[in-house]
């Protein structure tokens, strides 16, 4: 594979290869969406630490794993379906090849993974190499900041690479960053390089070029003590993009007897012009380099700026995701009333509580997998204290090609056990706005959940209320289907005609918590299937379970939901299909389950 042959290669074959690995990046990412903007700005980088390490042997840990495009590709995945069922993933897994050392979905993790993995090494007598590679802003990340902090002495052997090119998701306003960035400035960047290069030049042994190394880094950081401090030797800030330069500091620091962290310096979508000039936009793309139709967070935004030129206290929070909770145009509008926290989940809710504490009226707009992040928050901060926080939450289901480490499965059943905090799931985009109004009304805790990508209207409009928390959407006297969320009501409906039983009831079940609690008493004597796209442990179809226990009744009731599993990489609709949770396998239960007990 190509992480073997490049040991052989000169710095002109290296160059020659960052240009193919480039064009191959594009290729796969137009063909099967992607990350592209941040694999991008990385090439050389993942180069040149292949190049140097043996990661056969050593350890390399990804932070935002989206950045493990050109390392994949150097470990004999050509990646032709990535993301796609069956193919890679666009994320570092163990599970799919020995050169991904610890998983990275989320962020924050490297550091920390990272320290993890040299205590195992030291404890057992290896001697392997360990680098933890960060970037896109992770580093402002409090789990990141945690294990940087968290003690002043590191394991040696440790190397961090801080991949900085001033970008999270959309731009870095992270003051951590800001305050880095300084230490980029011209003079202080010559300098450095200058006596790095000349380093190399005047030393041939390598004991001499050690201690030398260790000279200049010595005078070096007096101006950069903040890793210092932190039992880190600074080295940096290095141009990301010239393959010379990084081979050489990488040779030189490999074998240094200490904890390093290496300052790189890169450009976000480098060598492909529209990405440079957008890396927001193609951080992440579909197919073609389109963006995915999100119905709901468009509605979302439209329905807080129409709410916010109302109420002046209406606020918008989120965590590196404007774009992709439907937020620029609220960005835009309001730019003193929104708030995009960086890759910091906790801390936006933790800051949303404050906000509502104080008085205004705030919105935290983050995606399922993510608000699992802030989980202590929501109890602690939020909840305890009964402060009117509105989390809207996106990707709550199945997400698609993302796959296993961003499914939006688990927050129904994470939250639903929260005290004060109420739960809804409206069936389309009209109905979110409706919920929404209804959601401030309470002024409590309150978590809106919703899928990605198209949601089609679905037409019935009953607004919902205290008295009328649940909607019948067609009457019939045979099956009651309990669907609660857009997917699961928009195939409950399908399912009803598939089936060819007019006599099925569905129910849009738009309240998770509290429960229609009227309804399910009218209920009782029916045979019921409730429905829903997220774990059944724990979730809606528990939630109605639990309701009729608690009254000794004795119900026939069918639960359906996703499989007690992570789910893999594929189409959404290919993991519905997967977890037999189709309009038609749908159709098919009902009408075993309407057959039995029959003579």
């Amino acid at each position: 594979m190509l992480a073997d042959e490049i040991k052989n290669y000169n710095l002109g074959q290296l160059q020659e290869l960052a240009g193919q690995l480039r064009e191959r990046l594009v290729a796969v990412v137009r063909e099967n969406g992607g990350h592209l903007a941040s694999n991008l700005g990385v090439v050389e980088l993942t180069l040149a630490l292949h190049y140097v390490f043996d990661f056969s042997r050593d350890k390399l840990v990804f932070d935002v794993g989206h950045q493990s495009y050109a390392h994949k590709l150097l470990t004999g995945r050509d990646l032709s379906h990535v993301r796609r069922k069956g193919g890679e993933s666009g994320f570092p897994d163990p599970a799919e090849s020995p050169y991904d050392a610890f998983i990275a979905g989320h962020s924050g993790t490297s550091v920390g993974a990272g320290i993890g993995l040299c205590c195992a090494r030291d404890a057992y007598g290896d001697d392997y190499k360990v680098v933890s590679f960060i970037g896109d802003a992770s580093l402002g990340n409090g789990v990141a900041l945690e294990a940087v902090f968290s003690a002043d002495h590191k394991p040696n052997n440790f190397l961090v690479v801080l991949n900085d090119n001033g970008m999270s998701i959309d731009k870095n306003n992270s003051a951590l960053y800001r305050a880095l960035s300084k230490a980029t400035a011209k003079k202080g960047y010559r300098d450095f390089n200058k006596k790095m290069r000349r380093t190399f030049k005047e030393t041939s042994a390598f004991g001499k070029k050690l201690r030398k190394m260790k000279y200049v880094l010595k005078g070096w950081l007096n101006k950069n003590d903040f890793f210092e401090r932190c039992g880190f030797k600074y080295v940096g800030p290095v141009d990301g993009h010239d393959l010379h330069e990084l081979v050489s500091v990488l040779e030189n620091i490999k074998n240094i007897d200490e904890p390093v962290l290496l300052h790189v310096i890169t450009v976000k979508g480098k060598g492909f012009g529209a990405a440079e000039e957008d890396p927001a936009r193609f951080h992440g793309v579909g197919q073609n380099f389109v963006g995915s139709n999100n119905s709901f967070a468009v509605a979302l935004g439209r329905v807080l700026c129409a709410r916010a030129a109302e109420d002046a206290s209406l606020v918008a929070v989120t965590a590196a995701m404007t774009d992709g909770v439907g937020l620029s145009e609220f960005a835009s509008l309001y730019p003193h009333r929104f708030f995009d926290v960086g890759i910091c989940e906790e801390y936006a809710v933790t800051m949303a509580a404050g906000m509502a504490k104080g008085g205004l009226s705030p919105v935290v707009c983050l995606y399922s997998t993510f608000l699992q992040r802030a989980y202590d928050e929501i109890v602690q901060d939020v909840c305890i204290q009964n402060l009117p926080v509105i989390f809207c939450i996106d990707r709550a289901g199945f997400v698609g090609a993302d796959g296993k480490t961003h499914q939006g499965l688990l927050d129904l059943s994470a939250l639903r056990a929260v005290p004060n905090l109420k739960i809804f799931a409206p069936k389309d985009c009209s109905e979110l706005a409706d919920v929404f109004d209804y959601a401030r009304s309470l002024r409590c805790p309150v978590a809106i959940r919703y899928p990605n990508g198209y949601a089609a209207n679905l037409g019935s409009r009953m607004h919902i209320s205290e008295n009328m928390l649940w909607e019948v959407l067609t009457e019939g006297e045979g099956v009651v289907v309990l669907a609660s969320g857009a997917r699961a009501v928009a195939r409950a409906l399908d399912a009803r005609r598939v089936s060819g039983r007019t006599d099925v009831k569905v129910v849009n079940c738009r309240s998770v918590k509290p429960l229609d609690e009227k309804m399910l008493d009218r209920y009782a004597g029916h045979k019921i299937v409730t429905f829903e796209e997220g774990y059944t442990a724990g979730g809606f179809g528990s939630a109605v379970a639990e309701y009729y226990a608690a009254r000794g009744e004795a119900v026939q009731l069918l639960m359906l939901g996703a499989p007690d599993r992570f789910v893999a990489h594929a189409g959404a609709q290919e993991q519905a299909e997967e977890a037999r949770l189709t309009s038609r396998e749908l159709a098919a239960k009902i009408n075993a389950f309407a057959a039995q007990g029959r003579a």
